[in-house]
């Protein structure tokens, strides 16, 4: 009986210290945003591959494609990929607004195009989406407090069909 309850014990920890099933893995692809200020993005899966580029933007939207071991290979807003350690990421969700034709994206207070504009948003300001449903997404501008609606087409961050 004591050796039972050591086992349970044991096993319940195993699963406690690695993660269980709530920390699987997500499927790929999927949108996760940089966890730091400053980002080494590498050509391949670890630190003995060159720097590709840096990323100077905490909580940037990237797309993430690959993964080999630790090391997750994703995808900017231009299309470039590279390489960085799981731990520069963060599965909190943010965006970034895309613009069409240097036009800035109108911040709705109802996911409406009729709705009246909350403010204008200009390209590759970050927001944080809420939720997703019909094409249009619930945001928050991300240090400004402001919430609104935007149409989801205008969201590097978000897929075009997803709902949440």
């Amino acid at each position: 009986m004591r050796n039972e309850g050591a086992t349970v014990l044991f096993v319940l920890a195993t699963l406690f210290l690695s993660g269980g099933p709530a920390l699987a893995e997500r499927e790929l692809p999927y949108f996760a945003a940089l966890r730091n200020g400053v980002t080494n993005v590498r050509v391949g899966p670890g630190v003995t591959y060159p720097v590709h580029w840096v990323f100077h933007q905490r909580g940037w939207p990237v797309e993430v494609v690959n993964r080999f071991g630790n090391w997750r290979r994703i995808r900017d807003n231009t299309g470039d990929v590279g390489w960085v350690h799981s731990a520069l990421l963060t599965v909190r969700r943010t965006a970034a607004i895309r613009t069409r034709d240097g036009q800035n994206v109108a911040l709705r207070v109802a996911p409406d195009a009729e709705a009246p504009i909350r403010a204008y948003l200009a390209a590759h300001v970050l927001v944080r989406p809420a939720s997703c449903t019909g094409g249009w997404c619930a945001v928050e501008v991300t240090g400004h407090g402001l919430e609104g609606f935007v149409k989801q087409a205008r969201l590097w961050g978000v897929y075009p069909d997803e709902n949440f």
